[in-house]
């Protein structure tokens, strides 16, 4: 049995070659093995499910392959893609975890986490990272226009 770790990849339109190589990676490693964890900062934004973007079909479409496949896929948010949502881990066959989890590895409790929360010593951070990820923060964000949290993205 095989568990695949990864993090921080940044997807992004204007780094193809970051994207070549996942979709890579997908192909060629995550096929058949027992699971994906995807641990955060996935995309270098993410500004709610409803945008669709070229690019996060291309990538839901390899992720529901690799399920398809047999993989279970699990994705954590980071502090750039903490907006990532159900309906985005359903197009992609994908659970959504929360930050931290702790995980049986092969009969061992593993603690799984992002990790920008153990930036303790950076308090501007920390304060900002607690309004992020306030349920009632996200939902005033996500009732914005679309335009709107695209140019807050930027």
């Amino acid at each position: 049995m095989t568990t695949l770790f990864i993090s921080d990849l940044h997807l992004e339109e204007s780094r193809p070659d970051i994207t070549d190589a996942f979709l890579g990676f997908l192909q060629e490693k995550a096929h058949g093995v027992e699971k994906l964890y995807i641990l955060g900062d996935f995309f270098e934004a993410w500004i709610g499910d409803d945008e669709r973007t070229p690019l996060q079909e291309q990538i839901a479409a390899a992720l529901c392959a690799v399920s398809e496949s047999g993989t279970e896929i699990f994705l954590m948010h980071g502090n750039r893609d903490f907006l990532i949502g159900h309906d985005f881990c359903d197009r992609a066959g994908a659970t959504l975890l929360d930050d931290p989890t702790v995980v049986d590895l092969y009969g061992t409790a593993t603690l799984l986490m992002h990790g920008d929360s153990l930036c303790t010593a950076d308090v501007e951070y920390q304060k900002f990272r607690a309004n992020m990820r306030n349920p009632q923060w996200q939902q005033m964000i996500l009732q914005r226009p679309l335009a709107d949290r695209q140019q807050m993205a930027r």
